[in-house]
Parts: structure tokens; sequence; C-alpha cells
């Protein structure tokens, strides 16, 4: 019988252990977590902002002209087609499209930022890593349009269905790469 009460005080001891460490990996993944968090509610207010009608209509100018510009730059650098009749139309191939705000990539370079504000990173790392997700950002949504332009030309009924859908995921796919990537490799120790 003493075995047994020894048994018995041996488990609720190594429940209480096991319980502790759970408590204390679910507190280290709440806290790997807790930049991710605070980037996402600094995200969705920096949109909120973004959406204030006389900052809106400033910002939507800025970031057109800024993507078609950059879009005619990178076709020049690639010897391919690209061309401008004004902001908003780009012509790639012969196809042309109009740029809208939503086309701008402007909210993943939001999220790029607001992930940049709060990750646990040194400040050298910080704008080193801000500088390659604005680079990345800007060099996909600049081939985005060259790519939909021949998409447009060859394939016209799949122009919206990979614009919409395709585009969104890959956006998101390389923000979230390069983040893990460059957490990994930035991170306070």
């Amino acid at each position: 019988m003493a075995k047994d009460k020894i048994e018995i005080k041996k488990e609720a001891k190594q429940q209480k252990i096991s319980e502790k460490l759970e408590k204390a990996r679910r507190g280290e993944v709440f806290a790997r977590l807790k930049p991710l968090l605070y980037s996402f509610a600094l995200w969705g207010g920096l949109m909120g902002i973004i959406y204030i009608p006389f900052i809106y209509n400033a910002i939507i100018e800025f970031f057109v002209a800024f993507v078609v510009s950059s879009t005619i730059l990178l076709g020049k650098i690639l010897f391919i087609p690209v061309e401008t009749s004004g902001s908003p139309l780009i012509t790639v191939a012969g196809y042309t499209m109009k740029v809208i705000f939503e086309c701008t990539a402007y909210n993943f370079y939001l999220f790029a930022l607001a992930l940049v504000v709060f990750a646990q990173w040194k400040i050298k790392d910080k704008l080193i890593n801000l500088a390659i997700f604005i680079f990345s950002i800007f060099f996909l949504n600049a081939f985005r349009f060259i790519i939909m332009g021949y998409v447009g030309k060859f394939w016209p009924n799949m122009f919206h269905q990979i614009h919409d859908y395709v585009w969104t995921i890959v956006f998101g796919l390389v923000v979230f790469v390069l983040y893990i990537w460059r957490n990994d490799k930035s991170m306070i120790k």
C-alpha cells in the first residue's frame, strides 16, 4: 500500500511537471506570435488610415503612377515591349491594362512595414529586411503586370482568374516566406 502511495505521488508530480512544460511551451509560442499579432493590428490601422478620403486620393495617384513607371522601367531593362499612353494605362505586347489602386500592392508594402516595426530584430536588421521586403514586392508587382499583359494577350478568358487569385496567393506567400527567412536570420538571441 505504501508503494501505491509513492507511485501515485510520483505520477502526480510527473503530471504537474508535464503541465508546467506545456504551459511554458504555450507561453513561448504566444511570445513568438506576439509580434505577428501586433503587425496585423498595425496593418489594419494603416489600412483604415489609407481609406480616409483626403489621404486616399493622394495615395491612389502616387501608387498608380509609381506602378506604371516601375513597370515601364522593368520592361525597358528586360527589353520587353511595355509602354504607356499615360497613367493609369500600361500596354504590354499590345495588350492594354488599367492600373487601379488595388493592383498596386500597397497593402503588401504596408504589411511588410508593420512586420518590420514589430519584429524582434536589431535596428540594422530591420532596415536591411525592410529594404528586402520593399524591393521584392516592387519587383514582383512590376513583373506581375508584364506577365498579366501576356496572359491578357494570349489567354484573355483566364486574365481575371489569374489576376484575382493566383497573384494574391503569390504575394501572400512571398511576404510570408520572406518574413520566415529574415526572421530566422535576424532574431535577437
